[in-house]
């Protein structure tokens, strides 16, 4: 058996077991190359091939033991344009990165025709600079190289043999890939500067296949900040203030909603500055990039949202004579919040872009679940507020009728 009072906690855990599966549910993870490209492998004599983890490439190659310095590579991805290149390099340096890196880039022209030749990616280049073909073979000598394209998938591959010195490391070989989709004649131009670019870089040891890379780490930061903050702010903040608007008196009375808001709230706020803090240093340790909008966003939430929160220990007494006006600023910058969360969210999403559309459609849902729960609410509040009148004047009647 059930009273009134337990009304809200048995939707507030409905609401949940409808919106948490649809934001945490994990992405099962692809290991293996994909079918258009172990296919293309086998015409090269690639014998291992793995899922690079951005831009949706895939890498092959073969080291041949009996030659020490020799690899055979091959690199591919769909390209989702007419034009577009395709870029493998390796770096000497300490740390993988793009400057310094020897590379052989792959073009397609809209006309159809392909290119492929080998640049030395300078500081110059990353500042937006012509990108001219230039001879590495002082460093690495590049054998056999060719590119193709596959009309029917949009398969877009490079492929060559490579001679490496002894300053390269076959243990722990610096590789960086990329993805362009603007080019003139052999020169490409600079590619988008989306995180899944700036962080296609490896360490990869081409004995074992074991890889270690800085960007996935940052990737999986990026994946539990925008986890925490979808289900801190996105989530629980919005359920309290359904909990706090309609479980006080219509349409549901209870009397343990104002723990449940509470509760609500200082869950969310601990998720949501967890993520904030992420984020922070997420953008301090990343040089290369920055979103002001985004972030000036969140720390509009956290400072409002902070300030929301310590009106549980200041805010005014039932009686002060100043409690309504507390009440609008207070439901005023609550309404607001919300607005200015779901925003930065959905800019949150389209600056993570990832290769699935789950986070968008899942926060969309998460908006559709809370919307359609707040709709029902307000049309009974409605007929509620609309029925209440009625009865207090057929109870004045009635009363008056009796005296």
């Amino acid at each position: 058996m059930y009273s009134s009072s337990n009304r809200p906690t048995i939707i507030f855990i409905l609401a949940l077991s409808l919106i948490f599966p649809t934001v945490i549910s994990p992405i099962p993870p692809i290991n293996t190359c994909s079918e258009a490209f172990s296919r293309l492998k086998s015409n090269r004599n690639i014998t291992q091939c793995k899922k690079l983890p951005t831009l949706g490439a895939e890498f092959g190659w073969n080291y041949h033991d009996n030659d020490e310095r020799r690899i055979d590579i091959f690199l591919g991805t769909k390209l989702h344009s007419e034009m577009g290149w395709l870029a493998w390099g390796v770096n000497p340096l300490e740390v993988p990165q793009m400057v310094g890196t020897r590379a052989i880039i792959g073009i397609k022209l809209p006309n159809g025709s392909l290119t492929i030749d080998t640049y030395n990616i300078t500081a110059e280049s990353k500042l937006g600079c012509r990108l001219q073909p230039s001879n590495i073979e002082i460093e690495v000598i590049v054998r056999n190289k060719k590119t193709e394209y596959v009309d029917a998938n949009h398969y877009f591959t490079i492929y060559a043999t490579l001679i490496l010195p002894s300053v390269y490391n076959i243990s722990r070989l610096n590789h960086v890939w990329q993805v362009g989709y603007l080019a003139e004649e052999m020169e490409p131009k600079m590619h988008p500067t989306y995180l899944q670019n700036v962080d296609s870089t490896e360490t990869i040891n081409l004995k074992t296949f074991e890889s270690q890379s800085i960007g996935k780490h940052r990737h999986h930061l990026r994946m539990v900040h925008g986890i925490l903050n979808i289900v801190g702010w996105g989530i629980f903040l919005p359920i309290g203030v359904i909990i706090t608007r309609y479980c006080r008196v219509h349409p549901i009375k209870a009397k343990s909603w104002y723990i449940l808001h509470v509760s609500c709230q200082i869950v969310g706020y601990i998720l949501g500055t967890a993520g904030w803090i992420i984020g922070i240093c997420l953008g301090k340790v990343s040089t290369h990039y920055s979103f002001h909008t985004h972030r000036i966003l969140a720390i509009f939430i956290f400072t409002f949202t902070t300030l929301q929160m310590l009106a549980l220990q200041y805010r005014p007494k039932v009686k002060d004579d100043y409690r309504k006006y507390w009440n609008m600023y207070h439901h005023f910058l609550g309404y607001s919040l919300l607005a200015v969360i779901s925003i930065n969210i959905f800019r949150g999403i389209s600056i993570l872009k990832p290769e699935h559309h789950i986070w968008k459609w899942s926060y969309i849902g998460v908006l559709g679940v809370l919307g359609l729960i707040t709709l029902v609410f307000e049309i009974f509040s409605w007929k509620w507020r609309n029925r209440s009148p009625r009865k207090k004047a057929a109870g004045t009647n009635v009363e008056v009728t009796v005296v």
